[in-house]
């Protein structure tokens, strides 16, 4: 993982953070899998899609929404809810950006705190070697049917689900991207405090890498 105090700003949004990071791994795990499975690969295209079609043998994306762009990219794409869905083990599975909105959008669930805790172990059970994760995380925040922050409590609970496999996990924090400012490694603390504003957006991203 990137332990970098200034990430370039291409995008001015979170991905100027994750992508790097994501990018690295697969660099680093490079002939070390051969199955992939994209959970909430709507919109990848523009982002990451090319870069693992590259070192995957089998890609699947899956998404509740459709996405024809990355159906041409992919071996299969899955319409369809990652917690109704009966997969295969995967060598890699990926998440990036995906698990704040669970249970928000655009599928519903009565209580989004513990649909998250089942996809987290989810994500757990359908990966054979390796996970990459990322969301934001902070004090108590919703954006009405879109997506809420991941509180420290919750996030806790994942890193305790971890804690027996190898893994790294990094904490980053922007002053505000879409202004021009750029993310730099932080620490959990600093990011768990961070209160969310809506006219500065997403400050904060927690990356977990999860060897299994």
């Amino acid at each position: 993982m990137l332990k970098i105090n200034v990430f370039p700003t291409t995008r001015y949004t979170d991905r100027d953070c994750e992508l790097p990071n994501l990018f690295e791994f697969l660099q680093r795990k490079k002939g070390a899998f051969s199955s992939v499975l994209d959970v909430g690969a709507h919109h990848s295209a523009g982002y990451y899609a090319n870069e693992v079609r590259l070192l995957a043998k089998t890609y699947h994306g899956l998404d509740p929404n459709r996405d024809e762009e990355v159906e041409r990219i992919v071996d299969k794409y899955f319409t369809g809810d990652f917690l109704k869905e009966n997969l295969d083990p995967y060598d890699f599975v990926l998440c990036l950006s995906t698990i704040e909105h669970v249970g928000m959008y655009p599928v519903r669930y009565p209580d989004r705190k513990v649909a998250r805790d089942l996809f987290f172990r989810k994500l757990l059970e359908t990966a054979k070697k390796y996970i990459w994760i990322s969301f934001p995380v902070g004090q108590s925040y919703e954006i009405k049917n879109e997506m809420s922050i991941i509180t420290p409590d919750q996030c806790e609970s994942w890193l305790e689900l971890v804690k027996n496999f190898t893994h790294d996990v990094g904490f980053y924090y922007s002053e505000g991207p879409q202004a021009g400012h750029p993310w730099g490694i932080s620490t959990k603390e600093k990011c768990y405090a961070n209160q969310y504003i809506d006219s500065i957006g997403n400050q904060t991203i927690c990356i977990m890498e999860v060897s299994k």
